[in-house]
């Protein structure tokens, strides 16, 4: 029986940072995005859409956001592909990306 404190979007969104942060670290060869960090991810409530917020501010690269943006624009169909395959989801949510700071949360 699922919990009644948490709502299946929830769920869904904490299986979505963990397989992004891994696929991000493991498996995107873009060197413009090695050491982000995935700080969370929210669901629309259809759950079609999916915001994933990111930090580069411990990353070793002194890339600027929008080298950052736009290396993870050019891997965001790898992404959705890899996570479509590692996670049984009836309708895998399109992907945008959006950089927040450690110092918001």
């Amino acid at each position: 029986m699922p919990s009644p404190d948490f709502k299946r979007s929830d769920r869904i969104s904490d299986l979505i940072k963990e397989e992004i942060s891994n696929i991000l670290c493991f498996e995107v060869k873009d060197p413009r995005v090695k050491g982000l960090t995935v700080l969370k991810v929210e669901l629309s409530p259809d759950m079609k859409k999916s915001y994933i917020f990111f930090s580069s501010s411990n990353s070793f690269s002194d890339l600027d956001v929008e080298e950052i943006l736009e290396g993870l624009e050019k891997a965001k169909g790898f992404i959705r592909r890899k996570l479509s395959s590692n996670l049984n989801l009836r309708r895998t949510p399109e992907i945008y990306f959006k950089q927040e700071s450690l110092r918001q949360i």
